[in-house]
């Protein structure tokens, strides 16, 4: 299950670059994996606002990113305001998080496991997948992007339990080819996946997954919306359905030496989207 969310869920930056006008598929797909696997380290981090949808009802919270891990604070509850009570309960969460070094340390440690395992499956994908052209669109600055569709390359032996989710996946991607970037992926699985015999972890077919991301600032990009949906079995017994889309918006460019400290100022502020951000010797 990680590695299906994993494959798509890519927003690395990369600065633009002109590709010939009839690069294979394949081939265009490994070109923008090795270019956004080396634009690691220059994706910046932001401050922006998350809007997530589910048949219970919708959350908006404001995140804030360091390079080593993301806090965020939930500020509307169904498109309202928190309960003074359940404002005054997040404002403690973050002012006993900021203190709290243990849960500081989980926090780094779960997002550099993810995106270790983010890696790992894209460093797999110009190999795991069949590629094919299947015509092109054209954006609303009169850029031409390809579409690309894929589908499970059957020689393709999987090094990890993780990535054999990819045998099962198959759906289209759109291309920027100048700046090398996904603009939109659309994917499916086309059968179950088990692992442990469908006694451990069970996925049930037709789950689905839609990415979309844009340039935010200057010319880095990010993930603007992400949508999932499927089912999942774990134990033979505990069955839980994903049904969510999630929107990201308000992007706004914080430093890159931004502190700790700075990160909870800005949480804490009366209002979170237009606090002043913090200034820095790094000026972005």
């Amino acid at each position: 299950m990680a590695a299906f969310v994993s494959l798509l869920l890519v927003a690395f930056q990369a600065a633009a670059q002109t590709q010939p006008p009839n690069v294979p598929a394949t081939e265009l797909v490994r070109q923008t994996v090795a270019h956004e696997l080396a634009a690691t380290d220059t994706s910046g981090q932001y401050m922006y606002r998350v809007h997530e949808e589910t048949p219970q009802g919708s959350e908006t919270r404001v995140m804030v990113e360091t390079r080593n891990l993301q806090i965020s604070r939930l500020v509307l509850k169904n498109g309202k305001p928190l309960p003074p009570a359940q404002r005054q309960w997040e404002e403690e969460r973050l002012r006993s998080l900021l203190t709290n070094r243990a849960g500081l340390v989980k926090l780094q440690t779960e997002k550099h496991s993810d995106d270790a395992r983010l890696h790992r499956v894209f460093q797999a994908l110009p190999d795991a997948f069949l590629y094919q052209r299947a015509g092109a669109e054209t954006n609303s600055a009169g850029r031409e992007l390809v579409l690309v569709t894929f589908r499970p390359n059957p020689v393709f032996h999987p090094r990890s339990t993780e990535l054999r989710v990819l045998q099962r996946v198959e759906g289209t991607m759109l291309i920027d080819p100048m700046a090398e970037r996904f603009v939109r992926v659309e994917a499916k699985l086309s059968r179950d996946v088990d692992f442990g015999w469908g006694i451990f972890d069970h996925i049930s077919r037709g789950g689905s997954l839609l990415l979309e991301q844009q340039v935010v600032w200057r010319d880095q990009w990010a993930t603007t919306t992400l949508a999932l949906h499927y089912t999942n079995r774990r134990l033979l017994l505990i069955t839980s359905h994903v049904d969510s889309v999630t929107k990201a918006s308000d992007f706004r460019r914080m430093p890159d030496d931004l502190t700790l400290q700075q990160v909870f100022e800005l949480l804490l502020a009366q209002d979170l989207m237009t606090a002043a951000v913090p200034r820095s010797g790094k000026t972005p």
